[in-house]
């Protein structure tokens, strides 16, 4: 119970603070002060605990795709290939909902961290004519981008969970179908209220044929991107280094301009919110704070759907990572699903309540920086966020019906 009672208290101050409008980065690293704390966390301890976060191997590769990802999105920006890329769908794709719902779901194909910041501008683009609020188009972005995190075997969170549970991948994907299926439902609901046709664009059309060509070429380097991490199994960071220097050097940048381009592209407000939110996630784990919560959820002899709902949920929403809750509380609750293997239903309803709490969390990083790019407000996000969010993940049913 204790445990419960200081992440709680500690989730209030970190609230209390982002609505005072105090940078979150500063913040993340004030509540991981906080929660060291009231742990009581000898000081060597937490230093060695900001010291992993900061430099471990997963850290840097994280730290290094989110720079890349920046420098990508400036190339791709300045040298008109976004505003062809939205003009050609635009073509192909008349209706404006469709070409910013496309965006971000075609983007989050990749798992890259963060990697909302990539569509953010695409979605500003196709927006462009249309009289849409900060937050409505923070909403989309945000939204479309994550349809495929409860499906995708390129996300780390659905391995973790094959392999931690001993059950076929394409089990948990048709189990997780629904959860994918509502967010694609409610989204055209929730995120396009209000919105109609846009204005006609002024000028002619290009033809489909052209449009699709002008699409193909314009997206090709995130289509490449794609293939070398999907097909070739290359590391992300590699993948996207070496695209960047195919950019460069096929748009010909001179040394002078690729430094300019650095200096545009590469925002250390944006690295130092990133650190400050992977250090809180890590003084979590040194304090040991969501493993007493789990423990404690799993003998309070709380129903057996509570205890399956909140325990991952809480860790998403604490974390903002798909991995951190599945590796943090899966363990331990595998023996309430029945064992090895677990139940599909309940395995499937506790990967969707983590999740539903991931895409809650006030240290998303896809969050952050989708409303940091939109210069949104994030209480006006939130409002649009917990509802439809609530009925996708009320599709946990069809799974724990159908499967349990």
């Amino acid at each position: 119970m204790a445990d419960l009672l200081k992440t709680l208290t500690v989730l209030v101050v970190v609230v209390w603070l982002l609505r005072r409008r105090i940078y979150l980065g500063t913040v993340m690293v004030a509540g991981s002060l906080f929660l060291a704390l009231l742990y009581l966390t000898p000081p060597l301890r937490f230093l060695s605990g900001v010291w992993t976060a900061l430099a471990s191997p997963e850290s840097l590769e994280m730290t290094a795709t989110l720079v890349f990802t920046m420098i990508m999105e400036n190339i791709l920006r300045t040298t008109g290939t976004l505003k062809r890329m939205v003009a050609s769908l635009s073509e192909l794709l008349p209706d404006p909902r469709l070409v910013m719902a496309a965006m971000p779901a075609m983007i989050g194909m990749l798992p890259s961290p963060g990697g909302a910041v990539f569509s953010a501008p695409m979605v500003r683009e196709a927006s462009a004519r249309l009289a849409l609020p900060a937050d409505q188009k923070a909403m989309i972005n945000y939204w479309y981008r994550h349809i495929w995190e409860y499906v995708s075997p390129l996300y780390p969170g659905i391995i973790l969970v094959a392999g931690l549970c001993h059950i076929p991948y394409q089990r948990i994907v048709l189990a997780n179908a629904p959860f994918a299926l509502s967010v694609v439902f409610w989204g055209a609901f929730f995120c396009f209220a209000g919105i109609g046709k846009a204005p006609a664009a002024t000028g002619k059309g290009t033809g489909r044929g052209r449009a699709l060509r002008t699409f193909l070429a314009a997206i090709a380097p995130i289509m490449a991107t794609l293939i070398l991490v999907v097909v070739f199994r290359v590391n992300p960071v590699i993948a996207m280094g070496g695209v960047t220097l195919l950019l460069y050097a096929g748009h010909r940048y001179a040394p002078a301009a690729i430094l300019t381009s650095l200096r545009e592209s590469v925002s250390l407000k944006a690295l130092f919110l990133v650190f400050g939110i992977m250090i809180f996630q890590e003084t979590l784990r040194v304090t040991g704070a969501l493993d007493g919560i789990s423990r404690f959820f799993a003998a309070s002899g709380l129903p057996l759907l509570l205890i399956i709902t909140a325990i991952p949920f809480l860790a998403g929403l604490m974390t903002g990572l798909t991995i951190a809750f599945v590796g943090i509380t899966f363990p331990i609750l595998m023996p309430l699903m029945g064992g090895d293997p677990p139940s599909l239903g309940l395995l499937s309803l506790a990967f969707g309540s983590g999740f539903a709490g991931v895409m809650l969390s006030p240290v998303h990083l896809c969050l952050v920086l989708t409303r940091e790019y939109f210069e949104a407000d994030m209480t006006k996000v939130y409002h649009r966020l917990w509802v439809p969010q609530a009925l996708v993940l009320a599709a946990g049913a069809v799974p724990v019906y159908i499967f349990s």
